[in-house]
């Protein structure tokens, strides 16, 4: 198997990941490392990772384009294993983690696996396999067949949901999510850093703000039937009463369908 991990900014919590990777009893092919600075002047912050004498093949790619879209997708790219661990660079582990992943594989002959991740203090009251209806990018393993008819959409960079619909990408592909609860990655929620940073859009200066939010509105008209969306339509518009400055009924569906409308605008431009 292989490992990619997208960062920025988070050298420490990075090297940890890569430490708790050398403990594993099976341990990886090689990890692909996708290390983001949007500044062209600025160099490597991971000198680190040439001076450990690593147990793995490490492939280290400095890029000045950010995005967890882009920086996924190079990072597949690279991969050669049959199977590929999506990663964050805050989780922390133990050093059987690979051997129960590929166990649960063994059992459940699933193409996607997702782990549990929890933050400190969380509990999971799941106890064992399930079909998932979601997808997490930092806590999965994906075989091959189906990253080469998947991939992360590139109209969703800078925004959230892209792991979303790489999730629907997987089932559409005629592939399951399995879930294993039992199988559990702590999440540190680094307070810097990260493989994201705050992005302006060219709607953040409009009178009239996008309500979803453009990359959701794409996401819903991409993967939802028209019914489906009118449903959401309408649970929108219930439960946003009262956040657009008024709790008048005909005032706020004005708002709403104002706001909903910039939405599909900039959901039909992404």
């Amino acid at each position: 198997y292989d490992v990619i991990i997208p960062t920025m900014g988070r050298a420490s919590y990075l090297k940890d990941v890569l430490l708790d990777l050398d403990q594993q009893t099976i341990k990886p092919q090689q990890v692909i490392i996708i290390e983001q600075n949007g500044d062209h002047s600025s160099s490597s912050d991971l000198g680190f990772l040439n001076n450990e004498n690593w147990s793995f093949k490490i492939i280290h790619k400095f890029i000045h384009q950010t995005g967890a879209c882009n920086a996924r997708n190079i990072a597949i790219a690279h991969t050669r294993s049959p199977w590929v661990l999506l990663f964050d660079d805050d989780n922390r582990f133990d050093k059987n983690l690979i051997e129960r992943i590929f166990n649960s594989l063994s059992i459940t002959k699933t193409a996607v696996l997702n782990m549990a991740y929890l933050q400190k203090g969380e509990i999971e009251s799941q106890k064992t396999f399930k079909q998932w209806p979601f997808f997490g990018s930092g806590c999965s393993i994906v075989h091959r067949d189906v990253l080469e008819q998947c991939n992360f959409d590139m109209a969703l960079e800078h925004g959230y949901g892209e792991d979303v619909d790489f999730g629907m990408q997987i089932r559409n592909a005629g592939y399951d999510v399995t879930y294993a609860p039992q199988i559990q990655i702590l999440h540190l929620k680094a307070p810097i850093g990260g493989f994201r940073k705050s992005h302006v859009f060219p709607w953040d200066n409009e009178d009239v703000k996008p309500k979803p939010s453009p990359q959701i509105m794409y996401y819903r008209k991409k993967n939802y039937t028209h019914k489906q969306l009118s449903g959401y339509k309408m649970v929108q518009l219930f439960k946003t009463f009262g956040v657009f400055g008024t709790k008048l009924p005909w005032k706020h569906y004005k708002k709403y369908l104002q706001a909903w409308n910039q939405s599909e605008k900039w959901a039909n431009e992404l």
